[in-house]
């Protein structure tokens, strides 16, 4: 009766040590997945801050889209047209306690970016603003 006493905890021992084992090859793969996954985040992000220094100025004013390779990464910018106002003037000295039209056009655009590298794509947006000369 005591040697059947032993076996039976050595073999609870061992399912404990087994699903130990198996806990902690799980837990770090998925932190390889991980780790891996944030190597790749932090790649495009860096990519994403040069192709944003990189693309010119006026992508909302003259082209609407751009694309190219930037540091292994194949880039798409788009520029699509939010808002767009004129400036107001205020002339108090001639009577125009309202203001009058301004002379400039003051445009809100949000660009899409989107950065592909291999399998893997991630799409960034941020808003632009632009102003041009109406007259």
């Amino acid at each position: 009766m005591k040697s059947g006493m032993i076996i039976i905890e050595v073999l609870i021992s061992l399912l404990i040590l087994f699903m130990v084992v198996v806990t902690s090859v799980t837990t770090i793969k998925h932190l390889n997945t991980v780790q891996t996954q944030q190597v790749q985040y932090g790649d495009a992000y860096m990519a994403l801050i040069n192709v944003k220094n990189y693309i010119s100025a006026d992508i909302c004013q003259r082209k609407r889209l751009m694309s190219g390779t930037f540091n292994d990464f194949r880039y798409t910018a788009r520029c699509i047209q939010e808002d767009e106002k004129r400036t107001y003037v205020k002339a108090f000295e001639i009577g125009d306690s309202q203001g009058n039209i301004g002379k400039t056009m003051a445009i809100l655009s949000k660009v899409i970016v989107t950065l592909k590298k291999n399998n893997f794509q991630k799409k960034y947006s941020y808003q632009k603003f632009t102003t041009k000369k109406v007259f």
